[in-house]
């Protein structure tokens, strides 16, 4: 499914903007033709390209329809950022196909960066919804500290220290309503520090395991938004 993005698909016409509107001459799309376009708010519109103007498109819609989302859960996975931009940049792009609703970057006692490109990220999101057909863009947070976050059932923290109480992450899923948000903590490089852990069990935050490898940053948010697709 070839989808272009307008975020304005109100009313009976609309323009696409000047990225939109180079990805369409790429393709050889001419006027007359019928485009499929999201608003990343679950609107899909079948639209006719009225014309070219400038750096821009015209296109008339022709009929839009609201699509449900493609998971009954709601993943919201809150990790600290990697030193390199391009690693977390990455990991979010494909957690993003994977199935990702919002994104929280969380700085911590370890942490080694505490700034974040937001618009790069929308921009990365954006391609990415495209790319694997949804119609949805996920939620993108600014940076907020750690100790400024309030804990529920909701949340499970992924962390390193040795824990005969930690659970494995699907058998933690089992028991959660797949209805309802899953939220999953990821520390920096240096994981999170042991008070912040002790901060979390006095929190009730549940702790689990993501296999017996010790994973870098990136690689655990991306392992826990593909278990989550792959499992609920």
């Amino acid at each position: 499914m070839q989808l272009f993005f307008c975020e304005n698909l109100q009313g009976q016409s609309a323009i696409l903007n000047e990225e939109e509107s180079r990805h369409c001459k790429v393709l050889r799309k001419q006027i007359g033709d019928e485009i499929l376009v999201i608003d990343g708010q679950g609107s899909l519109a079948t639209c006719r390209i009225l014309k070219f103007q400038g750096k821009e498109i015209h296109i008339e819609i022709l009929n839009r329809e609201k699509k449900d989302k493609s998971r009954s859960y709601y993943f919201h996975l809150y990790i600290a950022p990697t030193k390199q931009n391009d690693r977390i940049e990455w990991m979010f792009e494909k957690a993003v196909e994977a199935g990702l609703d919002e994104i929280t970057f969380i700085e911590t006692e370890h942490s080694e960066k505490n700034r974040i490109n937001i618009s790069r990220l929308e921009r990365i999101a954006l391609s990415a919804i495209k790319q694997s057909s949804q119609f949805y863009l996920p939620k993108i947070n600014p940076l907020v500290k750690l100790n400024a976050l309030q804990f529920d059932n909701s949340f499970l923290l992924a962390h390193c220290n040795e824990d005969e109480t930690k659970l494995g992450l699907i058998d933690a899923l089992k028991g959660m309503d797949k209805t309802k948000e899953i939220s999953i903590l990821i520390g920096p490089e240096g994981d999170f520090s042991n008070a912040e852990i002790q901060n979390f069990y006095q929190a009730k935050v549940r702790a689990i395991s993501l296999g017996n490898n010790r994973l870098r940053t990136e690689t655990a948010g991306l392992y826990c938004a593909m278990v989550l697709n792959a499992s609920l």
